[in-house]
């Protein structure tokens, strides 16, 4: 089992940090490390909700969003892995607004399939890289966003 946690102050607050991640279906759009994505469930995003991603140079997740409390939480379990060194993992994305910043706090835990448990080292260095990754690439997006809903609520006074 490999259990960790990544942590980031963003510099943006929660609404528009939550507003990336609820955008569940084009994660695509601002993670390099995933080459698509897409929903696979209708309706508005919240618990239930579902998507595909697949990942650069290899392997894909189905995911499913089961907490769902918006700028706070939302945890996403992967329940298909294809190519990779994992049967499964949850990812929880905490959110705490610290003043005009957010701290986000990812932990993450994914039990090691055969493959995983040979290359055990390497794998959770892997997992590990990835989601750090993946949370600076949040970040950036997130400060965008807000850097967006600044000017446009500046730019209507």
């Amino acid at each position: 089992m490999s259990e960790f946690t990544v942590t980031r102050r963003i510099e943006a607050p929660p609404s528009p940090v939550f507003a990336v991640l609820a955008d569940f279906g084009n994660i695509a759009d601002w993670s390099a490390g995933v080459k698509r994505s897409f929903l696979t469930t209708d309706g508005p995003v919240g618990e239930g909700t579902m998507r595909h991603c697949d990942f650069a140079p290899m392997g894909g997740v189905n995911e499913r969003i089961t907490a769902f409390a918006a700028d706070e939480r939302m945890t996403v379990h992967l329940f298909e892995l294809f190519k990779m060194p994992a049967s499964e993992a949850v990812a929880d994305f905490g959110l705490a607004p610290d003043g005009d910043q957010t701290v986000l706090t990812l932990d993450v835990s994914s039990p090691a399939n055969r493959l995983g448990r040979t290359a055990r080292g390497f794998t959770d260095k892997q997992m590990r890289k990835g989601m750090s990754a993946m949370a600076d690439d949040l970040a950036r997006e997130s400060e965008r966003v807000a850097a967006e809903r600044r000017e446009a609520s500046s730019g209507a006074a």
